[in-house]
């Protein structure tokens, strides 16, 4: 070989391996496009779901959710025991459940860290005052929860980050950290590596959890709107884009090459909600003829693009037990225009006719979901002589809420999201006299209530989910609430991005994402 030629070879090789080292740190590096970074990664004020992506990354509880499944496995606890009457969990913890400094975590840990969240009564107050009663260490050093009432879904509340232990310098402090100052310090998968507001979030992989994260740098990105984050997608400043692309800008991705969207049925669902306490849907059979008449396919096909799925149950066919597609499938207009005949209302005038607006919130839901409104108008009462309907909308969130929580709406179109995954997550606050909304909307009942309190502590998943069906009979028997679809959670990430594990519950696993 020349001389030439091994001086060629040494400036090939040269070259060469800086370009191998650059692959190498792009493959270990997923950076995520979003518009709803979180504001506070305080475990003891958070309260939504992106800020609740993010610290499960950054912590592990007693129980964690197996990925691809909507079961629950045992995390930092080793052991656990329930009571007869369902209302005492005692929880033996693993031995060498630390932080990541090495902090160990003690039952101590966990009473200190979920009386904090209590005291703070922030937001994430309100996943824990509603079922505890009060959490203590016994005699044998294990914690105990007392519950204020049987809680079925329990141990999935424990996998939310409310319930994480917080090491001694956060669980010290009596107000809310949103911002960490002194870092956090956690037991998860990953650590904080740099939290800058309102830019962006990076996370390193902890050398200390096993197994490893597949990607050890994770970073997340804040974008303005939706537009701005399809269009980092597009330019490639981003691996993938989740929290979220709207459905105009969705579709404009969608067969773009390169490009793959990834779409799932997600737990939230939007139902119809109907007063018996206020005109006119205090008539019976004014809510009979509106639920016939319901007409959920055209909203799916014209304004959500087949993006959410048709509901004729009170609970989504992610929970095979409590299923029960019961609802009339709509469209029976002649028969509506029959009851509502019966019901004294005419055709012509808008005096003779049933008046009503369907309500919503704009902010809650954005424009798209009052686009929704509107066409379920125009396709379920429209094609009807006998009614002239309208749409109104709340721009205050707040408000909405809390005025259908106290019985103020008539008629209306709301989204209910639950905390876990699980049937009585739906129907206990939809349906039990307990409950604000059925309570104000005078649609509770003793039958229904009967049928949800013997579920909750059914300790057969068959014979509860028999107990639920039963329960949601009794709402369709009176009419009382309406299911309309079951919304669906869209990713898109381009080509060599692997991995992907979106679950229902709104939660994406950094840890399990690869890149090639």
């Amino acid at each position: 070989m020349s001389l030439r030629w091994r001086l060629v070879s040494c400036v090939l090789i040269l070259v060469l391996l800086p370009l191998s080292a650059s692959v190498m740190a792009q493959d270990s590096v997923i950076t995520i496009g979003t518009t709803d970074l979180p504001t506070s990664l305080d475990v003891g004020q958070a309260y939504d779901f992106a800020a609740w992506e993010v610290l499960q990354h950054l912590y592990v509880g007693l129980m964690r959710q197996t990925p691809g499944t909507l079961d629950y496995e045992k995390a930092l606890a080793a052991d656990y025991t329930v009571s007869e009457d369902q209302l005492t969990y005692t929880f033996t913890l693993r031995e060498d459940a630390a932080f990541s400094d090495g902090t160990p975590i003690t039952a101590q840990t966990f009473v200190e860290s979920i009386n904090r969240v209590i005291a703070l009564e922030e937001g994430a107050a309100q996943a824990v005052t509603p079922y505890v009663d009060s959490v203590t260490v016994d005699d044998k050093a294990q914690l105990v929860f007392q519950l204020k009432r049987p809680v079925p879904y329990f141990l999935e509340l424990l996998a939310l980050p409310p319930y994480f232990p917080q090491h001694p310098t956060l669980a010290a402090s009596s107000t809310s950290q949103p911002f960490a100052e002194n870092g956090v310090i956690g037991n998860g998968p990953y650590l904080l590596e740099r939290y800058d507001v309102g830019g962006e979030i990076v996370l390193q992989a902890n050398p200390a959890y096993d197994p490893q994260p597949a990607t050890p740098t994770i970073i997340l990105k804040q974008y303005m709107g939706s537009q701005e984050l399809r269009a980092a997608l597009e330019r490639h400043d981003v691996d993938i884009a989740w929290r979220a692309l709207f459905l105009g800008d969705l579709l404009e991705v969608v067969g773009e090459e390169g490009l793959n969207v990834t779409s799932i049925p997600s737990t939230r669902v939007f139902y119809l909600y109907m007063n018996h306490d206020l005109e006119p849907a205090d008539d019976p059979l004014v809510r009979e003829a509106l639920t016939l008449l319901l007409n959920r396919q055209r909203v799916v096909d014209n304004t959500l693009h087949g993006y959410a799925v048709p509901l004729t149950s009170m609970v989504p066919d992610l929970f095979p037990a409590a299923y029960n597609p019961i609802w009339p499938e709509g469209g029976a207009l002649e028969e509506a225009n029959e009851i509502l005949r019966s019901a004294a209302y005419r055709t012509g005038s808008a005096a003779v006719r049933l008046n009503f607006a369907i309500e919503t919130s704009l902010f809650l839901y954005g424009d798209l979901y009052v686009s929704a409104a509107n066409e379920l108008r125009r396709g379920s009462f429209e094609p009807s002589d006998y009614i002239a309907c309208g749409v109104s909308w709340n721009s205050n969130t707040t408000t909405f809420t809390s005025s259908l929580e106290a019985g103020e709406r008539q008629i209306a179109m709301f989204a209910w999201t639950p905390l876990v995954p699980h049937p009585a997550a739906y129907l206990y606050p939809l349906a039990h006299s307990s409950q604000p909304i059925p309570a104000n909307g005078k649609y509770a009942s003793d039958d229904i209530d009967q049928s949800l309190d013997a579920a909750m502590i059914e300790p057969d998943p068959a014979v509860a989910g028999s107990l639920y069906q039963q329960a949601a009979a009794l709402l369709l028997e009176k009419f009382d609430i309406a299911p309309l679809w079951q919304e669906t959670l869209q990713i898109v990430a381009w080509d060599g991005i692997g991995g992907i594990q979106l679950e229902p519950n709104y939660f994406l696993h950094y840890d399990l994402l690869t890149k090639q």
